[in-house]
């Protein structure tokens, strides 16, 4: 609430400060766990059925990419400079992207394929197993943090863009006064859209899939099909005219 009352650069400007420390204590993180990676835990390679496979790169789609569309309140309406704004938003997909899959490698060369898929948090089990010498124990507060870190931006992203896409439906300029109600709508849905933790698990495997295919990837698509629809018309009369 906070945040998004301050504003969008603020939020940016937050984000610039604290990429150096993520950077940093992931860095850490991945050399503490190199004693303990073992590579032939990734064997067999290439092992899978198609139906897994695709389940598997749908469900790293949903969570890595499908995630995408609140940026679309950002750009490029608040951006000065939009074809720098595209190659950030692709430089820093492509980045993220390569993270997530460099995780996923690491959580399975360290505690194993079975306990990746079957732990609820497997970055955090790996975190506990983390031990150099006998001075080096129980760091996985690094995980906490950059958890902190990394969800304090999101939500603040998402947040920003629900108050905003609520103001240009009923066309009010002003969005601060909106950042109350809306941070007790979301409190009060942070207690109850989960009553338990099978009904999360059920969700996620059935739900979260096709509706983040749907907001994330559908739905934008669509818009981009209508825009080039609507604006195609005047960038012809405008080549007829140049010409």
């Amino acid at each position: 609430m906070f945040g998004a009352r301050l504003g969008l650069e603020t939020i940016a400007r937050c984000c610039e400060i604290f990429f150096p420390w993520f950077i940093g204590l992931l860095g850490i993180f991945i050399f503490s766990l190199t004693p303990q990676m073992k590579v032939e835990k990734l064997m067999p390679l290439l092992d899978i059925h198609l139906k897994s496979l695709t389940h598997s790169v749908f469900t790293f789609l949903s969570i890595t990419y499908f995630t995408f569309a609140p940026l679309m309140m950002v750009f490029p309406l608040h951006l000065r400079k939009p074809e720098k704004g595209a190659k950030a938003l692709m430089s820093g997909s492509l980045l993220g992207g390569f993270i997530m899959v460099a995780i996923i490698l690491f959580c399975i060369m360290v505690i194993g394929s079975y306990h990746s898929s079957t732990t609820m948090f497997p970055v955090y089990e790996m975190a506990k197993r983390i031990e150099l010498g006998n001075f080096l124990q129980g760091i996985e507060v690094i995980i906490a943090i950059i958890w902190f870190l990394t969800l304090f931006f999101k939500v603040s992203l998402y947040f920003h863009a629900s108050i905003n896409g609520l103001c240009h439906i009923f066309n009010v300029n002003e969005t601060r006064f909106l950042t109350l109600p809306m941070g007790l709508i979301v409190t009060t849905f942070s207690i109850i859209v989960y009553p338990t933790i099978i009904y999360q698990k059920t969700w996620l495997a059935e739900t979260w899939i096709p509706y983040s295919f749907f907001v994330g990837a559908f739905y934008p698509f669509i818009l981009l099909i209508i825009g080039w629809i609507r604006f195609r018309p005047a960038k012809i009369k405008k080549i007829i005219k140049s010409t």
